[in-house]
């Protein structure tokens, strides 16, 4: 009966229950599903949900994953992210913890899906509230920490010498000579970098600072003969005994500098660095240090409505060991046509240089001016035109007084240049004075090649047969087009150039010359096709006549091909010829004028993903139908195997068959091999080892054979990427090196490659 009563009495409740349910389940069912939508799977927060898994917030899925299984719905992150903020809740130390990248996904997620939490019953205005004092809390330290970032590098050299007579490096790659065995090197070096922005970017310091440690001797008296056999003579200076300081250790302050970058005006203050160029056409003041060595000063620029400046006060600087205190002053200023005005191009500019050697004498200094035009249009393609006209003032020799003094004089220069479809064409003309000097600029201003010691002094090895380019005059014409594919149906990206070039010079008729009233010339073409994609040719005519009597001049073709035969296999050929018919000289009543001609012929093949060979043979004939003639032969063959993924062997045979007709005793046959492993051991770990024999045999019979070796072993621990441990056996020739093991008076320069016995130990990082 009981049991009666309890049943009649839970009936009524479970229908009431049902019918409540019945009739508030849709309304949950919608709440729920206008909450817990589905996510795009592109949403961000993908990206920030799988960063804090992967960072140990959660552990993600059951399975431990989050890629794993897709996530499908908001609920599915809202859950993952209550889970986090129930653990901060729970460890307020964790959230202080947190790095500000962790700290800034929390935030972005708890944004996105504050409506989800609170369904949840998850409250996050307290985390909230947290997290932005956390995020003032580390800008309120960064403001405090200074803004410093500290830069270089470390490195530790070691050089232990077995046999010194057969070392002829130093620790830094240099030649030297060693009398003992053992550590004879041993030095370690730091460069650090400090780089302070106290005003984010408006405002730069930087300072460089070397420091140098090879033994434990610091301003150590080294005393001469006398004084290591009477000793010091207390009543006597001090330096009639010493002949130097020895210092193994010593810091230098290398570089230094402070940039203000202001909106219209930018200030520089350094010293021990570069000086900034003067950007006009005959660019009269350059960075090329050996123009302008380290220096020391003050420099400006900026612009303001339609005009630039630079200027700057410079003072030769001693920090690397040069004695180049002269001062210079330099200026520039340039003003723009307006836009407003024209689509064209068309600008005025004023130059300034003046470099003062010294105060002590009158008018020792070289001082250039110059006003420029230039301007450019794309009306009729690409035009662009530059006009600069020069003064200067110098202190140099007078031909006419015999003697030093300030000099005067003028130049000139002209460049137009046209773009227009394939065809582009170019002309240069400068004409400077005999006088004319501007010793800041850079040699290649002049376009006169290598100088002995520009600037000091103007003389040339060889420029078009006159000694050196005062008063020189030069007109150059250029023109190149590219067809494209429109010119020949079996010929792609055909293009050709042509380049005229004359020089004179001022005559001085106090210093005949032999190239008065001569004038040098040069004129190159130059051919290049495609001819498929598989077949490049190129084509190099070059003819030269020097301004002198009777010149005939030299002439020189070169021609290129490089064919790919299949997808694994191509080949290179190359031919040379030049004649020089002023190069001559007469035996035996016979004249023998220069000739040269080079063929060479390359193959290279992969017989396989693991196989690569690579064969060449080169015919070089010098003094070709003379009695001076010698004739070279070289063959050279060389095959790469990769045993594994991780090691490969290569090995290398040459034959060298040297005949010199004018000197027997020079007249070889030469056999080289050569062979080389790698191996990697890990991917931070690699090893190497190379040998190389070659053995020279004379022909004449009387001369002694040569045989050189050459063993050559490495190994290179990466700690990171930043730092590296290495531990040499021998000095490492350099690849273009590698086959000059055969070399010996046959035709190329000598070089004395053979084993070093030594071993180098080396330790370097960047931070």
């Amino acid at each position: 009966m009981r049991q009666t009563k309890i049943n009649s009495g839970f009936f009524p409740f479970k229908g009431f229950l049902a019918t409540v349910l019945c009739l508030l389940l849709p309304t949950l069912l919608f709440a729920q599903s206008a909450a817990f939508q589905d996510l795009p799977a592109d949403h961000w927060a993908y990206a920030d949900v799988d960063f804090l898994v992967r960072q140990g917030y959660m552990e993600g899925y059951p399975d431990g994953t989050f890629k794993g299984r897709k996530v499908t719905t908001r609920y599915d992150v809202a859950l993952m992210l209550a889970r986090i903020l129930k653990r901060m809740e729970e460890k307020k130390a964790t959230l202080e913890a947190a790095t500000e990248e962790e700290r800034a996904a929390l935030s972005r997620l708890t944004k996105e899906f504050r409506d989800e939490l609170g369904l949840l019953d998850v409250r996050v205005d307290s985390l909230e509230r947290r997290m932005v004092t956390n995020e003032n809390k580390v800008r309120e330290l960064e403001t405090l920490l200074p803004k410093v970032k500290i830069s270089g590098f470390y490195r530790g050299r070691g050089q232990y010498i077995i046999e010194p007579e057969t070392v002829g490096r130093n620790e830094y790659g240099g030649t030297s000579s060693f009398v003992d065995p053992g550590l004879v090197t041993f030095y370690q070096q730091i460069y650090l970098r400090f780089t302070g922005k106290p005003l984010g970017e408006k405002i730069e310091t930087f300072y460089e600072l070397y420091g140098y440690m090879k033994g434990s001797t610091w301003n150590k008296l080294i005393y001469n003969e006398a004084g290591k056999d009477y000793g010091q003579n207390p009543f006597d200076n001090i330096d009639d005994y010493v002949y130097r300081i020895q210092t193994d250790r010593y810091v230098n302050s290398n570089k230094m500098h402070l940039v203000s970058k202001a909106k219209s005006m930018k200030v520089r203050v350094y010293t021990g660095e570069s000086a900034t160029g003067i950007d006009n056409p005959m660019n009269i003041l350059t960075e090329d240090t050996y123009i302008v060595d380290p220096y020391q000063g003050v420099e400006v620029s900026g612009a303001e409505g339609g005009v630039s400046y630079q200027g700057s006060v410079l003072k030769g600087d001693m920090v690397k060991g040069t004695t180049d205190e002269t001062n210079m002053v330099t200026g520039r200023m340039v003003w723009k046509l307006p836009e407003k005005f024209s689509k064209d191009n068309f600008s005025v500019g004023t130059s300034f240089a003046e470099k003062i050697h010294d105060y002590k004498t009158r008018g020792n200094s070289n001082t250039v001016r110059g006003v420029d035009m230039n301007y450019s249009t794309e009306r009729i393609g690409k035009v662009q035109a530059t006009a600069e006209f020069l003064t200067s003032t110098d202190y140099h020799y007078d031909t006419a007084e015999k003697k030093d003094k300030s000099l005067g004089d003028e130049g000139s220069r002209f460049d137009i240049s046209l773009q227009n479809g394939g065809f582009t064409g170019t002309i240069k003309h400068y004409d400077f004075g005999r006088d004319f000097r501007a010793m800041m600029a850079p040699v290649w201003a002049y376009d006169v090649g290598d100088t002995d010691d520009y600037p000091n002094n103007l003389k040339v090895s060889s420029n078009y047969g006159n000694p050196d380019f005062e008063g020189e005059k030069l007109t150059r014409f250029s023109l190149n087009y590219d067809f494209g594919n429109k010119l020949l149906a079996i010929a792609n990206n055909l293009s050709m150039e042509a380049t005229y070039l004359s020089k004179t010079w001022e005559v001085d008729p106090n210093s005949p010359s032999p190239t008065d009233g001569l004038s040098g010339r040069k004129f190159t073409f130059q051919l290049l096709s495609d001819f498929t994609d598989n077949t490049t040719l190129k084509y190099d005519f070059v003819q030269k006549w020097d301004a002198l009597e009777e010149e005939s001049g030299w002439i020189s073709n070169a021609l290129e091909l490089n064919l790919k035969l299949s997808d694994t296999v191509s080949t290179k050929g190359k031919i040379f010829v030049l004649s020089d018919p002023d190069d001559k000289y007469e035996q035996d009543g016979t004249v023998y004028e220069y000739n040269e001609r080079i063929g060479y012929f390359e193959i290279n093949s992969d017989i396989n993903p693991r196989v690569y060979t690579k064969g060449s043979v080169e015919h070089q004939v010098r003094w070709a139908n003379a009695t001076k003639e010698n004739i070279r032969v070289d063959y050279i063959g060389e095959a790469t195997y990769n045993l594994t993924p991780t090691t490969s062997l290569t090995g290398g045979v040459q034959h060298v068959d040297y005949e010199d007709s004018f000197n027997g005793s020079n007249s070889s046959l030469a056999n080289a091999i050569l062979t080389e492993l790698k191996k990697n051991f890990t991917n931070k770990f690699r090893g190497r080892a190379f040998y190389s024999r070659g053995i020279i045999d004379f022909k004449d019979g009387l001369t002694d054979t040569v045989d050189r070796e050459n063993i050559y072993g490495e190994l290179i621990y990466d700690v990171s990427k930043d730092a590296t441990i290495t531990f040499k056996f021998g000095y490492d020739y350099p690849n273009n090196w590698r086959w000059d093991i055969s070399s010996y008076n046959n035709g190329r320069d000598k070089q004395d490659i053979k084993t070093q016995k030594m071993f180098i130990f080396e330790a370097k990082t960047n931070f």
